[in-house]
């Protein structure tokens, strides 16, 4: 386990943004706004995942002491980045109006059916942030964020490695068929984007945007805005070779069905 943070903020060269490269952009804004509100807010997820495994003395550590210090600093160096661009944006009234909304949504009650099986769920989570912050490096028009979104990639992709490793400690005990595995894992994808991303972003259009509501049609415009940035930069053979391990399939089988995989994965995530 790492002992803290492997970088910080001080490591992020803000002072040297091209701000004239994406102020205008403001999708970037509404996006970037949005996954600060959701990575800062990774305490309470870590609070909730320390009392469903709380007698696992290795998990909870691991998730105090490294996974919630390392997702909460993602939150505040994204928020540091939006301040740079956008600073008259009201960034904790935004959060505040985030939490609020989002609170009912994120309780221990409501995580997965078993042990195994809300690991399993992690890494779902974790191959999303991962391909996420993958886009967003190549995606970005300018060089900090750049920067920002890779060392962010490189601890979402180290944090997966451990909730893979705790899935198959689980699993060792419960035996999970791949078909129950294989439905946790589909239902979470289905899951996402349904509550947090869509709340985080509409707390900051509205705080952006005084007197303006924002809906679930607009949320749809917006997903739709991003499909070309998702045809042209999201990494789909690194997210589904993810999603498919905790299933075990064998070799040949999964190589069969990943070009169909991603096929579908293309044509879901851009339309």
């Amino acid at each position: 386990m790492r002992k803290h943070p492997t970088w910080t903020l001080a490591d992020i060269p803000y002072a040297s943004i091209e701000k004239t490269r994406i102020v205008d952009q403001t999708d970037w804004f509404y996006l970037l706004a949005g996954a600060s509100f959701v990575e800062t807010l990774s305490d309470l997820y870590a609070r909730n995942l320390v009392e469903y495994f709380q007698e696992n003395a290795a998990a909870t550590a691991w998730l105090s002491k490294e996974w919630e210090q390392e997702e909460v600093q993602h939150g505040l160096a994204l928020k540091a980045y939006v301040l740079q661009i956008w600073p008259d944006f009201d960034w904790e009234r935004a959060y505040k109006g985030f939490v609020q909304a989002y609170m009912p949504f994120c309780q221990t009650d409501l995580l997965g059916p078993s042990q195994a099986l809300e690991m399993a769920s992690r890494c779902v989570v974790e191959t999303g942030t991962a391909s996420f912050y993958t886009m967003i490096q190549s995606a970005s028009p300018e060089p900090v964020l750049r920067l920002l979104a890779g060392r962010i990639r490189a601890d979402e992709v180290h944090h997966y490695k451990y909730f893979y490793k705790f899935f198959q400690a689980y699993q060792q005990q419960e035996k999970n068929s791949r078909w129950r595995i294989g439905r946790e894992l589909w239902k979470r994808v289905s899951e996402v984007d349904q509550e947090d991303s869509y709340l985080a972003i509409k707390n900051a259009f509205e705080v952006k945007n005084p007197g303006q509501t924002f809906s679930g049609r607009d949320f749809a415009a917006f997903r739709e805005r991003m499909g070309d940035w998702v045809s042209r930069h999201y990494p789909f053979e690194m997210a589904i070779k993810m999603l498919l391990k905790p299933i075990s399939l064998p070799p040949a089988l999964q190589k069969m069905a990943l070009p169909l995989l991603k096929r579908s994965a293309r044509k879901a995530l851009a339309s």
